[in-house]
């Protein structure tokens, strides 16, 4: 599994983990669908949506780690 960082881009970070997207849409990010996904990072995206890019990371990565803890 990739580590999702503050500094990667949105898309990098759906593209790590597909259920990062839905993630992002229940802070009201769609970032799925905009542009400038691919280059804006996460932590600028979070800060954009007024979201603590802290603790977005730490949801992005927990969702991802009970994600595949349920299919082992």
């Amino acid at each position: 599994m990739t580590k999702i960082t503050k500094d990667m881009t949105l898309h990098q970070a759906i593209k790590a983990n597909p259920n990062s997207a839905n993630i992002l849409d229940s802070h009201g990010m769609g970032c799925k669908s905009c542009s400038g996904g691919k280059l804006e990072s996460v932590e600028w995206g979070a800060e954009m949506h007024g979201v603590d890019p802290d603790e977005l990371v730490k949801e992005l990565n927990s969702k991802s780690k009970s994600r595949k803890r349920t299919r082992a």
